[in-house]
């Protein structure tokens, strides 16, 4: 059993990786959000004007079963409901089944037919952006515990990202792939710096088309955020691929509500918007809270049960000025 895949496996995956020629869609603004299945959140979204959404595709929960079959009915409906409102599905390709064991030879076998198997899929149901897993740099994701670091892991994920971009070079001509959005910095997170630099080193910068970041901590400092963004691809040879800011969001309710505040100088959300420019596309966090639980952040637009709050009457102003 091999807890971690070895290195020449990863470098051996990489080396198989193709970028597309093809330019990806720019200027975008759109939604994540991980309950994007759920008929309400889907009204909620398609309500706020934007085109496109980030949504899970949840490998346990397609696949309950270890070897079992893909259960797709949810998503299914989930990208014809999209679809029929004219928005666009960015997918993200999450997470591994903790009833799969903790072994790296079985994990990449089921991955690369999971990878297959929804890209085939969805592809004919017009989804052509893949992001594979989130925030790689993150304590915690994915199949790690809360208490296990992601470093070690870092050529694990690179070997899932390779077996993504196989998938999707063979099957879709029209695909693209995101490297899972990297995490800025906090107390859980390696810096993006590092965390890239072992990426590079093990080559995965042939494996993505779009860089993807989440500028946390870079309140109305975007273009820092971007800047920053910039040195680290320079850094491993990639400076021409394009980023996107595909997850921020803002859990000060009243600070965003246009009754209080009016001005990007004081609105944390309209100053958001002031500064989209400094990424290809921007994803606000989230149309509904994560959870209901009493102490969890409040980033929805809409509160757990759906119910609007001002800052959705914010967002829809600024989505469509």
């Amino acid at each position: 059993m091999s807890t971690r895949p070895d290195p020449g496996t990863v470098r051996a995956a990489t080396a198989e990786c193709r970028t597309t020629s093809r330019s990806p869609a720019r200027g975008i603004v759109g939604i994540s959000d991980p309950h994007a299945r759920d008929p309400g959140v889907i009204d909620l979204i398609a309500d706020t004007g934007v085109k496109w959404v980030r949504a899970e595709f949840h490998w346990s929960l397609i696949q309950p079963k270890p070897g079992g079959t893909y259960q797709w009915g949810s998503y299914d409906r989930m990208v014809q409901a999209y679809n029929a409102r004219g928005i666009n599905v960015l997918g993200i390709m999450t997470y591994i089944p903790q009833a799969l064991p903790k072994d790296w030879g079985v994990i990449d076998a089921e991955f690369s037919k999971f990878s297959r198997a929804v890209v085939r899929r969805y592809a004919a149901q017009g989804v052509h952006y893949w992001e594979v897993f989130n925030e790689p740099n993150l304590t915690g994701y994915g199949w790690l515990s809360d208490k296990e670091p992601a470093e070690p892991y870092l050529g694990a994920y690179t070997l899932l990202l390779a077996r993504a971009n196989e998938a999707v070079r063979a099957i879709d001509p029209n695909g693209f792939v995101v490297l899972g959005g990297i995490a800025a910095d906090s107390r859980r997170t390696l810096p993006p710096e590092s965390t890239m630099k072992t990426l590079f080193s093990l080559g995965a910068g042939r494996c993505f088309d779009i860089f993807a970041f989440h500028p946390y901590g870079y309140q109305n400092r975007f273009p820092e955020a971007r800047q920053r963004v910039d040195r680290i691809l320079a850094a491993g040879g990639a400076g021409e691929k394009p980023v996107w800011f595909n997850e921020y969001g803002w859990t000060g309710q009243n600070e965003m509500a246009l009754n209080v505040n009016n001005t990007k100088d004081t609105n944390p959300m309209m100053a958001v918007f002031s500064q989209r420019g400094a990424a290809d596309a921007l994803f606000w966090f989230a149309a509904k809270d994560y959870s209901n639980r009493r102490r969890a952040p409040k980033f929805g637009l809409a509160d757990f049960n759906l119910n609007r709050r001002p800052s959705f009457e914010t967002f829809r102003r600024l989505v469509n000025e």
